[in-house]
């Protein structure tokens, strides 16, 4: 008896630990990655760190205009979002003379890093994928 109210306990433990590590939690703008904050500071000048969150090892920044953006743990980009439009020196140049030549009044305003490639999103609601050769694989409207 003794021994299974230790694994309920122990597996209760273990589940709690893990639903804990799964939520967003609400960290202070300087405890952000390095990386990430000069990131922002360079593509993003005029705006201000709204909220930073860290869920597990990975980073979260809101910044004033909008824009979300995702984070490793070194605070290398995973994923940015913004409705006014990435700044294209972010995106692979493949990527942005892809959407210049053949979408060119669109604005890419989600993309993310992806095993073998990336995966964008044009304001027209467009999704393409691209591998890391700059080829299109897959078109999704």
């Amino acid at each position: 008896m003794k021994k299974i109210i230790l694994a309920l306990f122990a597996i209760l433990l273990l589940a709690g630990s893990s639903y804990a590590q799964s939520k967003k939690k609400t960290i202070d703008p300087e405890n952000l990655p390095k990386a990430a904050t000069e990131l922002i500071q360079k593509h993003w000048p005029s705006c201000a760190i709204d909220f930073a969150y860290v869920k597990g090892k990975e980073f979260e920044a809101l910044l004033t205009d909008g824009t979300i953006i995702q984070f490793d743990s070194k605070g290398v980009w995973k994923e940015m979002k913004c409705t006014e439009g990435l700044p294209v020196t972010l995106v692979p140049g493949y990527i942005t003379r892809y959407i210049v030549n053949r979408y060119p009044k669109q604005l890419i305003i989600d993309c993310e890093k992806m095993k073998g490639g990336y995966e964008i999103t044009l304001t027209n609601g467009l999704e393409i994928q691209f591998d890391l050769r700059g080829n299109v694989t897959h078109v999704d409207d």
